[in-house]
């Protein structure tokens, strides 16, 4: 009994203190916050007159959770109409196909967050401008549907990035703007398929250069990755990643920018690639998609004096019509790869195995993972094996690949290491939680468990007393980068008081 009376008396105290610290805060942290989508494929509730065979078909042969989409997209402008984030950056493929009913559902949405004081910016990707899925399902039949052109485009998002605020590059849907004073926002049109023309990278990187001279801190966001964040996925698919990718990297980076917010690809991957020089660098910050397996949105924050950005992922992991939608989700995913991949092995084990490492690139962070491990070892003991098939290895020829690139490309992936075996650019980073240090010329990272004060791994009450001996100057050693949870470069009562907000769940 007495033990029992102890720890309520220590949970009543925890929650006294907990209230009593959120009671001290009464002013407004001075950071700002920025919520990144990616790949939201909204598909308008008029596309599909009736089930059928045909809607059926169509998603039959998906990785994508189409028929997800409107109620994901509704989820998340209720969770940003109550998170508040300052901004809201979506970096292309709004739509399912270009639908201008899609694109007037998506607009609708976002019509809400700016009636409620939310900044947002968008860009087109590759499935903005309509493709020849862009369709009408009704029963067995299914018919052309309409779609935007670019200035239907500029002007259904005239509020999201295309208005008189921002500066543009005429040829193109790429602009740039400056959300609050001191961060330049360069919005990229990579086209359909990854191509930025001269005049398009020209003027992006007047825009930059202009933007650092002027001291000021630039984010870029373009749908296309940057660089390939996996050897050899470039000639998987020939739109991976911008095309010259070497040529725009190098220009970018000696433009100043330093980090570049990217799509396309429905992974949530960070990695980091060097100029010419090898002397300065650019984080390409990918996002996942929010209807593809594990369904992701990143949550940025950026410091008062502009020269951190922290970088966190979450889930779409329940939606109102299904409290199991991981689950969905990860079925959905699982069930596509391994269409796709037993077609290409005819080997259904094969296909099992490259599904479920595929679900582990999925989820990041694939060094951390002891299956992902155990899949290389797996490999070492069968490689002999593999290359003896005359099948695979003609797979592999017709898409220009050899068993040297198909080794790599696996390395690469789960190590999640990119430009595996090239020297000198070699690059390990946390794919879901990381700081960016803006205003190191080497742009240096940190990874972190934020609020983990006393870094023993987990984020509990002690790191909250640990802050307070912080800030009463008792002598305790602290790490900066994760004790500093509001990012303004000093520890004070509000780092403690965002901590217990941690620790109620708020």
């Amino acid at each position: 009994m007495e033990t029992i009376s102890i720890m309520l008396y220590q949970k009543s105290f925890k929650n006294i203190v907990c209230a009593a610290l959120l009671a001290i805060a009464s002013s407004t942290l001075a950071q700002t916050r920025i919520a990144v989508l990616s790949d939201i494929h909204v598909m308008g509730p008029q596309l599909v007159v009736s089930d059928g065979t045909a809607w059926q078909n169509a998603l039959a042969k998906e990785r994508k959770l189409l028929d997800y989409s409107q109620e994901i997209f509704d989820v998340m402008v209720e969770k940003y109409l109550s998170d508040k984030p300052d901004m809201v950056l979506i970096t292309g493929d709004l739509t399912k196909d270009g639908e201008l009913a899609s694109h007037e559902y998506v607009v609708a949405g976002l019509d809400r967050l700016r009636q409620a004081g939310i900044d947002v910016y968008v860009i087109p990707g590759n499935h903005d401008l309509g493709t020849a899925n862009a369709l009408i399902f009704d029963a067995d039949n299914t018919t052309k549907a309409e779609v935007a052109d670019a200035a239907a485009f500029e002007s259904m998002y005239r509020h999201y990035g295309y208005g008189t605020s921002s500066v543009r590059e005429t040829s193109t849907l790429t602009y740039a703007c400056e959300p609050i004073t001191g961060l330049v926002l360069i919005g990229i049109d990579s086209g359909k398929s990854g191509v930025l023309s001269e005049t398009t990278l020209s003027w992006v990187c007047q825009q930059a250069q202009q933007a650092h001279n002027e001291g000021k801190q630039v984010i870029a966001m373009m749908h296309h990755p940057l660089f390939p964040h996996v050897n050899g996925m470039e000639k998987l698919s020939s739109s991976y990643h911008v095309k010259g990718y070497e040529d725009v990297r190098n220009r970018l980076v000696d433009a100043g920018i330093r980090i570049i917010l990217t799509g396309h690809v429905h992974i949530s991957d960070i990695a980091k690639d060097y100029n010419a020089t090898l002397n300065d660098s650019i984080y390409d910050v990918n996002t996942g998609s929010t209807i593809s397996y594990p369904c992701d949105y990143r949550e940025m924050t950026l410091s008062a004096d502009l020269s951190q950005l922290s970088i966190q992922t979450g889930h779409i992991t329940s939606l109102p019509s299904d409290n199991d939608f991981t689950n969905t989700a990860k079925t959905r995913f699982q069930d596509f790869v391994k269409k796709y991949a037993s077609s290409y092995t005819s080997n259904d084990m094969y296909a099992q195995i490259l599904a479920a490492m595929a679900i582990l690139h999925a989820n990041g962070n694939e060094n951390l993972s002891t299956d992902a491990q155990s899949y290389l070892s797996m490999y070492g003991m069968v490689k002999s094996s593999l290359q003896s098939n005359s099948t695979l290895t003609n797979k592999l020829q017709s898409r220009g690949l050899t068993w040297e690139d198909a080794e790599n490309a696996l390395n690469s992936m789960l190590k999640d290491i990119s430009s595996y075996g090239v020297e000198g650019r070699e690059d390990q980073t946390n794919d879901l939680e990381l700081i960016i240090n803006l205003t190191d010329s080497n742009n240096n990272s940190t990874e972190y468990i934020r609020g983990d004060v006393d870094r023993n791994g987990e984020v509990n009450i002690a790191d909250a007393v640990a802050l307070i001996n912080i800030i009463l100057d008792k002598g305790v050693d602290y790490d900066t980068n994760v004790a500093d949870l509001d990012v303004n470069g000093g520890i004070n009562i509000n780092d403690t008081v965002l901590l217990v907000q941690m620790l109620l769940g708020n």
